[in-house]
């Protein structure tokens, strides 16, 4: 066949003229086409309908262009060829957009919903690093490797059946499944070390996440032990490659501190470190400042906490000197973290969570030697800074339209580090003015999950105390439009005998582990210690020596176990 002279000068097709990639999905490999390795799934799969099957290892390790400058704890990468302008990066604020990000495309309902979970998800007392680990690094890490997707697959499906509460008869067996699932292929990283160590930690963080959501938090626990110990027994720093190790070991202490909050005076699981330094307080970025004062608060606390129900004198002296030391540590964070006359979430989000944590933690810790429930009543403005800074905090985020909701539908809040709720709850626990304590109830029921920390079962509890030591609660109580009544709300009004001295929530049903069937609902009931004469327990013998646990076989307490309700 004769060719034309036209047809002669058109140069052949060669791939000289195109930027050469080892890192196209295996979809595009296959077809023997250009892939735009655009993360978690590429364009050209998303456009042709196909299944995108994810990316060879070592595709994540490029920083994505156009946000060199922002830090993460595991490098990222993303499309080449991204359309998206800084101008629309600027404006959205949605770090997703960079990766084109489409959680409708993860090919699993269940990875849908853990996805879109942590990205909805108020930010709370997170940094910037620890907001893109959540919100980019986390989702890639789901599609590239196995047992990360299968124990997010397996936290998607306990908040489907526990927090959605999806009516399907085959729910359970689900969730089951893909625990197990993913149970089996983390022990086979961990076995054959196939992948590098954070993948593992993120699966076991997952997996702790799964448990917590059905209010298994001793099986939660030992998931987060693992993530722990993974990063502890990984000494090779080679194996980390660029990963920020300190920024990790940072989250994963944050994640430590339910265990000390959520439990009664229980230490953090991560060993003590040295003592903070005024040097450290002044020269660390608040959060990680903060979060060492607070492993290190609330080690001190769990010691000392034996002496809280002894007389004065049987105190060693070192102790109090401690407890000065620790005061003084704390006020030094707040004073070097004061917040702006004016302030937006959008800005000091961050710093608010972290100032009414560190304002907690400083009520706590000068209460812990006092023996008297009504020692917590000077302690006003610190509380009601807790409750009126965030409740502004909430209203600005109720004010404010999340671009992510249209596309996803709205999902209840999971946080996995400590935010809002233990210092809510706290305030609402401590502070026995009736009209403050009903604003932080109003809060903490609009708080959604975090960590162990749930906001109707804690709410729960709080109307149980409320109703012990006011002597009735009604629900109309918290139309708070009325004002506050300076006599009639005072916390003068509930004597130190009616009050409680300690409580939690508990698991009837723990030995069978059976949950309702409506609400699955495991702690229903609360178990509520009051002392009866303080003063008269001081001068017994039995306050004259420590004690663990002061309630237990002592007949100066009484102990109430109340059900908490039907939690909706």
């Amino acid at each position: 066949m004769a060719v034309s002279l036209e047809d002669a000068e058109k140069p052949k097709r060669t791939r000289t003229n195109v930027k050469q990639s080892k890192y196209g999905c295996y979809t595009c490999k296959a077809r023997r086409i250009k892939c735009d390795e655009a993360k978690p799934t590429c364009q050209r799969c998303r456009s042709s309908k196909r299944e995108c099957k994810g990316y060879p290892r070592g595709a994540i390790v490029d920083s994505p262009p156009g946000i060199q400058g922002t830090a993460s704890l595991v490098p990222l990468s993303a499309s080449p060829s991204s359309s998206i302008s800084s101008s629309t990066l600027s404006r959205t604020a949605s770090p997703l957009t960079v990766i084109s990000f489409d959680p409708y495309h993860l090919l699993s309902p269940f990875v849908d919903i853990a996805c879109g979970v942590m990205v909805q998800s108020p930010r709370r007392g997170r940094s910037d690093m620890e907001q893109s680990f959540w919100t980019r690094t986390v989702p890639q890490l789901v599609h590239t490797i196995p047992s990360v997707r299968a124990a997010a697959e397996a936290f998607g499906a306990s908040y489907s059946e526990y927090v959605l509460q999806v009516d399907n008869s085959c729910s359970g067996i689900e969730t089951t499944k893909r625990y197990t699932q993913a149970l089996r292929l983390v022990q086979k990283d961990l076995a054959t070390v196939q992948h590098e160590p954070i993948p593992c930690v993120i699966a076991c963080l997952f997996l702790a996440f799964s448990e917590a959501i059905q209010q298994k938090l001793d099986e939660g626990l030992l998931h987060l032990l693992g993530a722990f110990s993974v990063m502890l027994s990984r000494t090779d720093k080679k194996l980390f490659g660029d990963v920020d190790t300190e920024s990790l070991s940072l989250l994963l202490q944050k994640l430590d501190l339910h265990v000390a909050t959520y439990g009664i005076c229980h230490p953090p699981e991560m060993p003590a470190l040295s003592p903070v330094t005024t040097n450290m307080v002044t020269s660390l970025p608040p959060d990680e400042a903060l979060f060492k004062i607070l492993h290190s608060c609330y080690h001190f606390n769990a010691k000392v906490f034996n002496y809280k129900y002894t007389t004065r004198r049987a105190i060693p002296p070192e102790m109090l000197i401690e407890q000065g030391r620790q005061l003084a540590i704390l006020k030094l964070w707040l004073s070097q973290n004061e917040l702006p006359l004016t302030w937006d979430a959008n800005s000091h989000e961050s710093l608010v969570v972290l100032r009414a944590q560190c304002l907690t933690a400083l009520v706590h810790t000068s209460t812990i030697l006092d023996p008297r429930e009504t020692g917590y009543d000077c302690y006003g403005p610190e509380f009601q800074e807790i409750i009126t800074t965030l409740e502004a905090l909430f209203l600005s985020r109720d004010l404010q339209a999340d671009p992510l909701i249209s596309s996803l539908g709205q999902l209840p809040s999971f946080i996995p580090e400590t935010g809002v709720i233990h210092p809510l709850y706290y305030t609402a626990k401590k502070y026995r003015n009736a009209f403050w304590r009903r604003r932080a109830l109003n809060l903490i029921l609009r708080s959604g999950k975090e960590g162990p920390w749930c906001s109707k079962t804690e709410g729960a509890m709080i109307k149980v105390i409320i109703r012990m030591e006011e002597g009735e609660f009604g629900e109309a109580s918290l139309d708070l439009s009325r004002g506050e009544d300076p006599v009639f709300d005072s916390a003068c009004n509930v004597p130190e005998n009616r009050r409680i001295n300690a409580c939690w929530p508990i698991d009837p049903g723990a030995q069978t582990r059976e949950a309702s069937t409506f609400t699955k609902q495991k702690f229903s009931k609360g178990i509520l210690y009051k002392c009866i004469d303080v003063d008269r327990l001081l001068a017994d013998d039995e306050g004259q020596k420590p004690r663990s646990w002061a309630w237990m076989k002592s007949a100066w307490w009484e102990e109430r176990i109340e059900p908490l309700g039907e939690i909706a």
